[in-house]
């Protein structure tokens, strides 16, 4: 009797291909493109070929396999569809998507794309932002006539790229497109070290007295800027029913985008104290804006902007307008740093170089972290600040001092004809110096103590006045020296030496001294001469 069960057909394909065999197995459906979906790779021998079969029948089976074959040009305009950014950062994703990602491997199948293809990608935009490694430089375009020069992509710009890519595979992970989310791999270039530069204090006055002297209200901006440390799109969204003048108080609570009021970075609110020479600028800059209000008919509303350019003060400024603005002003003065935001680097370091606490300033210019940030970007290099900790610490140390070596010269500050001296001994650095015709008056730079001089006088019990006398040179305790006027352990044999002779009889020079890495010859002789020196046949 013949078998009338029919036999079963078998999934998948292997068909010799070259030097090899081809696999190809049967995925669904794409329902995207309504295509068949099929897996394909390639064996050597028909053995591994079986292999491969299996290991892909298994990824069908558990779901495992990719369920469209889109490209990266589709992906990418469906990660940025549903991902969550505001305007700004929607832009510069857009932008980065269409002039880097969609012109290297837009036609490029989602799962087709590895780690190495990144990374190499990473490399030539680091030596050419065209990618033409090389071939191109110093060439004429025969399109667009101009000469092209190979300018290598910052590496913040490479990883901006590298964290568009990374959260779009993954959202490609999770809806099924890839199998794996090779951004997470590919290694993107190393964070530069950051290195802030504000200007230094000479620079910011020479900002501000210019800026007063063009425009009050600007140099009303920039004033502010410096104080409050303030990101520039808060300080466009500022409206005097955020400043309460007789608290000295003032709030940040939104920010400025270019395109709308939005809330801070940070999302957060936070509250800054102002001082009595913040709150008289704030006030001569309300008078000025309700005397233009006035003329025109008008007054200035209780949410006006504080910052506008309009009359009625409605408007805000532009966060870009104004970085250009101070870039130009910074350009015309020969500043070294062009930046708005350097400005609030300043803030940051000269307030942390005032003593205050990393916790405070981070929580006035609105950083978390718990002040990592701020110390690690914004807070830069005081030399004064260096000078006071070498200054205190080295005195708590002990110095040799041989005679005629090692003396300590004294440094001190006269003016006018008067000797500046504080009760914690400190006689060379201080700050904040004020020149007056009977004295001086000057903040020390240790104890930070104010410290007053006036002739022949002695004012209050921190600061008093010494005529004008030459210092003897102080010694310093030597080493080892555990009482005072302890002379020291070697104190014997420096006075001997002073006097012309061996401190010890073992260093009374001798022939067994003299010449004894000689060769024995010249040992010799200088044995004999030595004799005859002393009368010894």
């Amino acid at each position: 009797m013949a078998d009338t069960k029919s036999k079963r057909r078998q999934r998948g394909s292997i068909r010799p291909n070259g030097a090899g065999f081809h696999v190809r197995v049967y995925a669904g459906r794409d329902p995207l493109t309504k295509k068949d979906l099929y897996l394909h790779e390639q064996a050597e021998t028909e053995p591994e070929a079986e292999k491969v079969r299996t290991r892909l029948l298994h990824q069908v089976d558990e779901n495992r396999h990719p369920k469209t074959q889109v490209t990266m040009s589709f992906l990418l305009d469906r990660w940025l569809g549903v991902a969550e950014l505001d305007e700004t950062s929607y832009e510069r994703a857009e932008g980065i998507i269409r002039n880097y990602l969609k012109r290297t491997f837009g036609y490029l199948k989602a799962g087709k794309l590895t780690a190495e293809i990144l990374e190499l990608f990473y490399a030539r935009l680091r030596q050419c932002q065209d990618q033409c490694e090389g071939r191109r430089n110093g060439k004429t375009d025969p399109k667009t006539k101009q000469k092209h020069l190979c300018e290598p992509l910052a590496a913040n710009s490479v990883r901006k790229i590298h964290f568009i890519l990374r959260p779009a595979l993954n959202r490609g992970l999770r809806w099924g497109y890839v199998t794996t989310n090779v951004a997470a791999l590919a290694e993107p270039p190393s964070q530069p070290k950051p290195n802030p530069d504000p200007p230094t204090p000479g620079e910011a006055a020479l900002v501000l007295n210019t800026a007063w002297q063009r425009d009050l209200d600007w140099g009303t901006f920039l004033f502010m800027t410096m104080v409050t440390g303030s990101r520039r799109g808060e300080m466009c969204a500022l409206r005097w029913s955020d400043i309460n003048l007789d608290r000295l108080e003032l709030f940040v609570k939104h920010s400025n985008n270019d395109r709308r009021i939005k809330d801070t970075k940070t999302h957060q609110r936070r509250k800054q104290a102002i001082d009595v020479i913040t709150r008289s600028v704030l006030a001569a800059h309300r008078a000025r804006a309700e005397e233009r209000c006035k003329a025109l008919g008008g007054e200035v509303a209780r949410d006006a902007f504080v910052f506008s350019g309009e009359a009625d003060s409605s408007t805000p400024l532009v966060p870009s307008s104004v970085s250009q603005r101070h870039r130009r002003l910074a350009e015309k003065l020969k500043i070294h740093t062009h930046r708005l935001k350097d400005l609030r680097a300043y803030n940051v370091t000269e307030l942390l170089g005032a003593g205050a606490d990393v916790r405070t300033v981070a929580g006035r210019v609105g950083h978390g972290g718990g002040g990592a940030t701020t110390l690690k970007y914004y807070a830069a290099f005081l030399a004064t600040s260096d000078r006071q900790a070498v200054t205190t610490f080295a005195k708590q140390l002990p110095v040799p001092v041989p005679e005629g070596l090692l003396a300590e010269q004294p440094v001190i500050t006269v003016i006018n004809g008067l000797r500046l001296l504080c009760e914690c001994g400190n006689e060379s650095l201080w700050e904040m110096f004020v020149v007056t015709e009977d004295g001086a008056e000057a903040l020390c730079g240790q104890c930070e103590a104010a410290v007053q001089a006036r002739p022949d006088a002695t004012v209050g019990p921190i600061g008093r006045t010494i005529k004008m006398e030459a210092a003897p040179p102080r010694e310093l305790a030597p080493w080892g020296s555990d009482r005072k006027g302890s002379r020291g352990r070697h104190q014997g044999r420096h006075d001997a030496a002073r006097r012309g002779r061996p401190h010890h009889r073992r260093h009374r020079p001798g022939p067994w001294r003299l010449g004894r890495h000689r060769s024995p010859r010249r040992r010799i002789q200088a044995q004999a001469a030595a004799a005859r020196a002393r009368g010894v046949a």
